[in-house]
């Protein structure tokens, strides 16, 4: 629902992006976590590669996972540099790509001086109030208005039962869904709304609507429809989720100041559209950027809207403080704006091209270039765009020859190639189905121990075809499964040893060769760094990565 949306706490701030770990200070000693030759690797340039593997891939936290991540950031800085001795780092959109970087890093640095460290950590009190309402699910119901008066007749009609929430929404909302079901949010729990909102309806009983309250959004009735409530918690409950609630509570806190100080950042500019040239831009460019006919690349079409718009491209579209932008200088950053934010409002689109240039200013006028953390960025997000450039030169001429696919073979043979499993099972015999079934549901239940079994057998790749094979490789070791006719005997079979083994090499050079060009990119890149990384000397802290 678009409109909840706006209503439920959004998950970031629209440019300010917040890494989730605590500002260094200047001058602080960095923990190293590895050493290129003379080049040290430090923790947060690891964190910043790790942690979106943890938040967007379906990787957990692991030593092997830390490993992994280590060695592609390792990996990553041995073919900058490579590309850099090629000078490739001179190219235009690579010089560009740098720019932008370095924008988005000194805006996060901002967030953390201007809202981060504003924010208090919530205390005991609000840790264990915040645990309590995140056992209990609400069924939440609303109404919304900007203005005080409207909500307050809305109320009005609501306690005198002229209206119910059904007939007012359909007033109140113009998304249709919202409209039809009544207002209802549906259910939510702790950290799903806004803060004052949130304090509202946990105070509400269901069946109870509250008075009008007003959110950073607006003016808002709220009813509960229904509650749902986890009683038996412990102490040890409450630890467990201490630092997630206490997250929680502190990404909503940043949002609701972060925006508060960004609207003031932004009141001190004074932004007057040209409405004359934006009459004559705005169709241009919806035309060109429509749902439905944009399917070539995103930069042909941007391409094609600068083309068409050559005639007014030293045309005024926007004075910011009596500066003049032109029609040319929004244009070259609409590819740098959400793609969802052009087919949308193009005036607040462009007030955010404004925006992000104004704390690009502001941030340069505080050095902020200049800080450690922020040239730390610029150089890891500048390395991962060399490599990648580095590798794609060769990726679509590169041959894999015999080495290479056993390369290949070797680092993924288990993972892709391995035959069917060797089996050792053991087997319980019983003179009808009847038995059988009744033993395994005896032993499911723990109503009797497994007692030496009547006969043990291996099972290789040569068996995987035979029904008691396909029963036996499904199950876990120390398991039982079946019955099953076998040897013409009802049978349980426990599984009590597996035996992992590739394929041989030359049985299967044909799929390994495949596997190899379907990913051509990444496969280019392992072989490319079994040529480089030889070359220099490497160490890894295993302790500090570990920790």
């Amino acid at each position: 629902m678009v409109l909840v949306q706006s209503l439920l706490i959004p998950f970031i701030l629209l440019i300010l992006y917040s890494c989730s770990q605590e500002e260094s200070s200047i001058g602080s000693p960095q923990v190293i976590v590895a050493t290129i030759d003379k080049t040290d690797v430090s923790e947060t340039s690891f964190q910043r590669t790790y942690l979106p593997v943890l938040l967007y891939g379906d990787k957990f936290d692991s030593e092997e996972t830390r490993d992994e991540v280590l060695n592609f950031l390792i990996g990553q800085k041995l073919l900058a540099d490579v590309a850099r001795e090629i000078e490739l780092d001179t190219a235009e959109n690579i010089q560009r790509n740098r720019t932008r970087v370095e924008n988005k890093a000194m805006s996060r640095k901002l967030y953390q001086q201007w809202v981060r460290k504003e924010v208090s950590p919530p205390t005991e009190v609000e840790l264990r109030e915040g645990f309590k309402r995140g056992k209990k699910g609400l069924f939440v119901r609303h109404l919304f208005s900007e203005s005080e008066s409207e909500i307050r007749e809305y109320y009005s009609r609501l306690v005198s039962n002229e209206e119910n929430f059904y007939t007012l929404a359909q007033d109140v909302f113009s998304d249709t869904m919202l409209s039809r079901n009544g207002g209802a949010l549906g259910w939510v729990t702790f950290g799903d709304l806004d803060e004052t909102l949130e304090d509202t309806v946990y105070t509400l009983r269901p069946g109870r609507i509250s008075q009008p309250v007003k959110s950073q959004y607006g003016w808002h009735i709220l009813a509960i429809d229904d509650s749902q409530e986890e009683v038996f918690v412990t102490e040890s409950d409450f630890e467990e989720h201490r630092d997630i609630i206490r997250n929680k509570i502190i990404e909503r806190r940043e949002n609701v100041l972060g925006k508060t100080v960004l609207n003031d950042f932004m009141d001190q500019f004074d932004i007057q559209f040209n409405r004359e040239i934006t009459s004559k831009v705005w169709p241009m460019v919806i035309k060109h950027l429509n749902l439905k006919e944009a399917e070539a690349p995103q930069i042909k079409e941007f391409s094609a809207l600068v083309s068409t718009l050559d005639n007014l491209k030293d045309e005024t579209l926007l004075t910011v403080d009596g500066d003049i932008w032109t029609v040319a200088e929004i244009l070259k950053r609409l590819p740098e704006i959400d793609r969802t934010e052009l087919y949308g409002n193009l005036y607040l689109a462009t007030s955010n091209i404004v925006r992000d240039e104004m704390l690009n200013r502001e941030a340069r006028r505080l050095e902020l270039h200049k800080h450690p953390d922020v040239i730390e960025e610029v150089k890891d997000s500048h390395d991962q765009m060399l490599a990648d450039v580095y590798v794609s030169l060769f990726a679509d001429t590169l041959k894999f020859d015999n080495t290479a696919q056993e390369n290949y073979y070797r680092q993924h043979q288990l993972q892709q190639y391995h035959a069917p499993d060797s089996l050792r099972l053991e087997l319980f015999f019983f003179k009808d189905s009847l038995s059988a079934v009744k033993a395994m549901y005896q032993l499911r239940n723990g109503m009797i121990s497994t007692n030496p079994g009547d006969k043990k057998i291996w099972l290789d790749r040569d068996d995987d075809k035979k029904p008691i094979y396909k029963l036996s490789r499904s199950i876990a070791l120390e398991t039982m499964a079946g019955p099953l006719r076998f040897e013409g005997k009802w049978t349980l079979v426990k599984l009590i040893e597996r035996r992992r083994s590739p394929y041989e090499f030359e049985d299967i050079k044909e799929r390994v060769l495949a596997d190899m060009e379907k990913e051509r990119f990444n496969t280019t890149r392992n072989i490319l760094l079994s040529e480089i990384r030889p070359q220099h000397e490497i160490s890894i802290d295993y302790e500090m990565l570990y920790r």
